[in-house]
């Protein structure tokens, strides 16, 4: 072998050595670099949720609202806003949540509002008198607030309730057969000030959170991998 032959490979075997080296020290960090890549890919990307429930899969239904005098108040017009969007969610056939009819939300508006004794309806009457509906999905709104009490400068949104499905053709109508609570906020950071966001886009904010829960539990779809709601 000639001289600079041997001076090519001790210099290539030199290399090699001082790269294993390196890769050698620093191989503990290589999986808390790994590690930090996924960290910030979750928080930048969401996830794919599956249903909870298929208690509405091929079954038609009706979504009814309730909330006091006081969110109405506050809120013109929440309930039948509510009926409308989680209506509309349900129904959609690019979800998954299989229903097969629907009570039109304006014909469960004018029956809310021609009924204002509907909450004391056996299920089995109310679900006659829409159209012998199968399921009757319930939401109560039991809070609605854009603003922190007793404070008319700073944001604290938060809308509160719960969701339940009621087997209207089956033996167990008195019963809910699916049921949970919600609660969201918004501003997601707390001291933003009335002129900082309009009170508009708040409310707007608390509803399009709220009726996400409420519909979330009964169709696929996309999550924060660390949801802020």
């Amino acid at each position: 072998m000639s001289a600079a032959r041997r001076r090519n490979r001790e210099r290539l075997l030199g290399g090699a050595l001082v790269l294993g080296l390196v890769f050698a020290q620093s191989g503990c960090a290589i999986p808390a670099l790994i590690g930090g890549m996924t960290e910030s890919y979750r928080k930048s990307s969401t996830k794919t949720v599956k249903p909870e429930t298929d208690v509405l899969d091929g079954k038609s239904f009706a979504v009814l609202v309730t909330a006091d005098r006081s969110i109405e108040e506050t809120a013109p017009g929440i309930s039948a806003t509510l009926v409308a969007r989680i209506t509309q969610m349900l129904a959609d056939p690019n979800n998954d949540a299989g229903t097969t009819g629907v009570v039109p939300p304006a014909m469960v508006i004018q029956y809310m509002y021609d009924h204002p004794g509907w909450r004391a309806k056996s299920m089995e009457d109310l679900a006659k008198d829409l159209g012998n509906v199968q399921r009757l999905v319930f939401v109560e709104v039991s809070e609605f607030q854009t603003k922190e009490p007793g404070n008319r400068y700073l944001y604290d949104g938060v809308a509160a309730g719960s969701i339940a499905v009621v087997e209207a053709d089956s033996k167990l109508a008195d019963f809910y057969s699916f049921e949970r609570s919600i609660l969201v906020k918004y501003p997601d950071q707390q001291g933003f000030r009335t002129e900082e966001i309009p009170e508009a886009a708040v409310r707007t904010e608390l509803m399009r959170r709220f009726v996400d829960r409420a519909t979330w539990p009964f169709i696929t779809h996309q999550e924060p991998y660390y949801p802020k709601y």
